[in-house]
């Protein structure tokens, strides 16, 4: 599922399903009235495997066009997600990343998170802790703080289509919080389908974010592909 304006616009769901495997394709493009984020987008390709029940494994592959750069490899990650709580209302996992980038400049990043899905009948709550630390040499800052959460509506609504609220916040720094209108904060709506042909079950959802902080891009299309097998 759905984490510029924050890295990569994708939610994670604590839940690990033994032997899933798949590949996604996912990414963003902005229209801001500033030069620096105006026309901007970033793409991720990402393959994924379930070890067993409670251990998953996800290399990604981060391509994006800025202003300042041409079309970009910025990073590769590889990541690690432990699902530890798995009851009928609440499942929890810990995801541990370590980003190779590529980009100028940028050391590279150590990345942890903290995913918890609430369920009910009707409603699903998925909320994500982020943290994420510069190392190498050409590191500099300390560690950074985000928060994505998604509401989706269990019920299916007009041809099998799954409806939700996801919101993107980023606060910067945790030893030096910014202002409000200096962080990123941006909220939308999230529409998915899942379907299967034969044995391959397919799932795609689009999506839109405004921008709420001046810092935050004013609009942004997501969208998220993904291939199950």
């Amino acid at each position: 599922m759905f984490c510029a304006t924050n890295a990569h616009h994708k939610i994670y769901s604590p839940k690990v399903e033994e032997g899933r495997q798949s590949l996604e394709w996912r990414g963003h493009f902005n229209s801001d009235s500033s030069d620096s984020l105006n026309k901007s987008y970033h793409q991720v390709l990402e393959t994924e495997y379930s070890w067993n029940n409670f251990w998953q494994t996800e290399i990604e592959f981060h391509i994006s066009d800025k202003s300042e750069t041409p079309l970009d490899w910025e990073k590769t990650e590889f990541q690690n997600q432990l699902q530890f709580l798995d009851s009928k209302y609440l499942a929890s996992a810990i995801y541990f990343s370590y980003n190779f980038n590529t980009s100028n400049g940028k050391g590279d990043e150590i990345e942890y998170k903290f995913l918890n899905e609430f369920s009910s009948e009707n409603l699903k709550f998925i909320t994500n802790f982020i943290f994420e630390k510069q190392v190498g040499n050409s590191a500099s800052g300390s560690t950074e703080f985000s928060l994505s959460n998604y509401l989706e509506i269990n019920k299916k609504l007009f041809s099998q289509l799954k409806i939700g609220v996801i919101q993107f916040s980023e606060f910067g720094k945790l030893s030096d919080f910014k202002t409000f209108q200096n962080q990123e904060h941006q909220i939308g709506f999230l529409i998915n389908k899942e379907f299967q042909v034969d044995e391959y079950e397919f799932e795609l959802a689009l999506g839109y974010l405004n921008g709420v902080t001046k810092e935050a891009s004013n609009n942004s299309l997501i969208w998220n592909f993904e291939l199950e097998f």
